[in-house]
């Protein structure tokens, strides 16, 4: 009896083991999915990959403030012809003849000392317009438009320099992932056939220049897989340099 009960429970125990690796298993291949779309499907990759670098762009981001300083201008040169209005005001006080309803000359000879004091206040509009601005406003304002036009035109040109750069690194580094793999995979074969001759060479089946030949092979397929590493590391940090992020992050979308 007890041992029916042992077998029931490391059958039970074999069965919670191969569920936990059957819902282990989808994730590990699905993020293996990912990292394979990423070097095998660029279509879906490059906007992303675009986007980043764009974002990350000190030029786009120079760029765009000269587009708002320039969108800024404009307001001011549409503006500019209320800059010419002003408001006058001014204030007196003392005595001041008064000239209306009367047909006697003689009242017309003023004396400063017949008549009280009292004050004034005066608010008027002034306006002193250029004529070079009162004639040139349009043309003036067509300038701007233009240099606004300009910045936005220098922007989309920045933006496809950085896109052909993406582009390019982009290849750079798929290339020299199926360098690194087939180096690795070199690599990999040159170690077993070292083995191979090694114990082949000890057992006397070999004789030494025949191990040496085996020895030079690994020894070149470790400094091609060694050379294949560094390309590979250097086109990646390159990628996240210009996105200013690191692969990891684009392929899991974050």
């Amino acid at each position: 009896m007890r041992r029916v009960l042992t077998l029931l429970g490391l059958l039970a125990l074999s069965g919670l083991t191969n569920q936990a690796q059957a819902q282990t298993t989808p994730a590990a291949g699905s993020q293996a999915d990912v990292l394979s779309t990423f070097f095998t499907s660029p279509e879906k990759v490059l906007p992303r990959l675009y986007e980043a670098a764009i974002a990350h762009s000190g030029d786009i981001e120079r760029l765009e403030a000269t587009k708002q300083v320039a969108n800024e201008d404009l307001k001011l040169t549409r503006k500019r012809l209320l800059s010419t209005l002003g408001l006058a005001s001014n204030y007196s006080y003392g005595t001041t003849p008064f000239y209306g309803g009367t047909e006697n000359p003689s009242y017309f000879n003023f004396n400063p000392f017949s008549y009280g004091a009292r004050s004034q206040y005066l608010v008027g509009v002034n306006a002193a317009v250029p004529f070079d601005l009162l004639f040139m406003r349009n043309t003036m304002v067509r300038r701007q438009e233009q240099v606004v036009n300009q910045a936005v035109g220098m922007r989309k040109v920045s933006e496809a320099t950085i896109r052909q750069q993406v582009i390019v690194q982009y290849q750079a580094l798929v290339l020299a992932r199926v360098v690194q793999q087939a180096a690795q995979e070199a690599w990999q074969s040159a170690s077993i056939s070292k083995k191979i001759a090694d114990k082949r060479f000890r057992d006397g089946d070999i004789q030494i220049d025949e191990q040496m030949a085996v020895q030079d092979l690994y020894t070149k397929a470790v400094l091609a897989q060694a050379e294949a590493q560094n390309r590979y590391q250097t086109a990646q940090l390159l990628l996240e340099d210009a996105i200013g992020t690191s692969i990891n992050n684009i392929v899991l979308g974050r």
